[in-house]
């Protein structure tokens, strides 16, 4: 039995939250003595060592070194604490926002493949778009280039000087179907879909096609989006946007690559 007004090692476990194990370590290197040690060799503490203990435990799960929780410990004043929670704070701040960041990413990129596996490979439909927030980039000078390669990189390395997250997924915009057909491999300008992006993708009425393959090559996609525009009496005004649903983040094959172009629809007013 605990002596009156102490808690036993595992008394004191349950109800912190904190493993027998990480106790006995604390106490073996000082970082929180037992209040008492019995004759049996059996830690016990006292209750306001709950307040020591959750303290030291948030420090240490904010990475705080062992060091720095050992000297806080043993020569802990106010002024001192308050420079270790500010510290702790801000890098604790920082890393949230990342997190938060990545969070961000990874939903955009989810949202792409789920709408990779609902749609079928080579369809063509009518869809109705909400605006949507990107990044838009300026216009390529592919200068008769035969990959869009310089381009996107030249686009890439203004994100990063701009301080521009280049994790998001990357498009490829064209101002109408006519400059699609004729260069559907050299985008006029490349685009983040971004939520937190300054452009926006207007809403309305788009006409979406799908395709299978690599970068740059859309195969039959313009001749099966011309002939439903065609047989539905659609005006194509453009812009285009061209986004991968499946890429290398997905699939190791680029065979299975899977791209959606969505091209403005004129609307009736």
């Amino acid at each position: 039995m605990a002596p009156k007004g102490l808690l036993s090692i595992g008394e004191f476990s349950r109800l912190t939250g904190i493993p027998r194990s990480k106790l006995i370590y604390y106490d073996e290197i000082g970082l929180l003595p037992a209040a008492k040690r019995a004759d049996n060799n059996y830690r016990y503490y006292a209750l306001n060592q709950i307040l020591t203990v959750g303290f030291i435990n948030d420090l240490a799960n904010f990475g705080t070194p062992l060091k720095d929780l050992l000297a806080l410990v043993q020569h802990r004043t106010p002024e001192v604490l308050l420079e270790v929670l500010t510290k702790a704070t801000e890098e604790q701040k920082q890393k949230i926002a990342i997190l938060k960041e990545s969070l961000t990413v990874m939903g955009v990129m989810s949202d792409l493949m789920t709408l990779g596996l609902k749609a079928g490979d080579s369809s063509v439909e009518i869809v109705e778009y909400e605006p949507d927030y990107i990044v838009l980039g300026g216009e390529n000078t592919h200068q008769d280039a035969a990959t869009f390669y310089p381009a996107w990189l030249s686009f890439m390395n203004m994100a990063k000087k701009a301080g521009i997250n280049i994790n998001y997924p990357v498009g490829g915009y064209f101002e109408n179907m006519e400059r699609f057909i004729a260069n559907p491999g050299l985008p006029s300008r490349f685009y983040f879909i971004n939520p937190h992006g300054k452009d926006v993708r207007s809403g309305g009425k788009w006409l979406a096609g799908y395709v299978r393959g690599f970068y740059g090559q859309p195969g039959d996609l313009i001749v099966r989006m011309l002939d439903f525009a065609k047989e539905n009496n659609l005006e194509l005004t453009g812009p285009v946007y061209n986004t991968f649903l499946f890429d290398e983040t997905s699939t190791v094959d680029p065979d299975q690559y899977l791209m959606r172009a969505s091209v403005k629809i004129a609307e009736d007013e």
